[in-house]
């Protein structure tokens, strides 16, 4: 909350007018910002200007491990068979399946974490392989997996894109292989 309050009075400064804020991360990971310097922080300068340039936020931020290979924390296979990367679902009743490949097993401490849009699936079970996404609307989507260890580090992560279209009467769909309506009898 307190962060989001210095967030805001520094937008609320005159265009232009640059300020001086201090960013870190603490031990847990955690970003903070401050506009008292802290030892270990990184000066940033904002202004309040206009932005031609769009800024680019993670959905999620999870840390990564330094190096798995190194700590024996890596996956032989960590990947989304389902769906498939641009793969495209029609009528679907916002249900599309889910289906997830590693090797080996999870280790001990580490847990599996699926998000759709860059927005955690809360109901999504910690060791599933395979699950039904509900309530998905039509449009492209993004779907991410990571297993993270017991400190949160990010240990693998895989990601795909797939879309959803969903057909109605005002839009009906047409093509070569849709016959046409039957007429009716007179």
């Amino acid at each position: 909350m307190r962060t989001a309050l210095i967030v805001l009075a520094l937008l609320a400064a005159p265009a232009f007018a640059a300020q001086t804020v201090w960013k870190w991360v603490d031990d847990k990971g955690v970003t903070h910002y401050s506009d008292q310097p802290v030892p270990g922080a990184q000066r940033i300068e904002v202004s309040s200007g206009s932005r031609s340039d769009p800024v680019d936020r993670p959905a999620y931020s999870p840390q990564r491990s330094p190096n798995p290979q190194q700590t024996g924390d890596a996956y032989r296979t960590f990947e989304i068979l389902a769906p498939s990367n641009q793969e495209t679902f029609a009528n679907t009743g916002g249900s599309v399946g889910v289906r997830l490949r590693f090797e080996p097993e999870l280790h001990a401490g580490h847990s599996l974490h699926l998000y759709l849009d860059g927005k955690l699936v809360e109901e999504f079970p910690p060791i599933a392989r395979d699950y039904t996404l509900q309530g998905v609307s039509r449009g492209t989507h993004v779907l991410t997996a990571i297993i993270q260890d017991s400190r949160g580090a990010r240990i693998q992560t895989s990601e795909v894109t797939f879309h959803v279209r969903q057909e109605s009467v005002a839009r009906p769909p047409v093509g070569p292989t849709l016959r046409p309506p039957p007429r009716p009898n007179r």
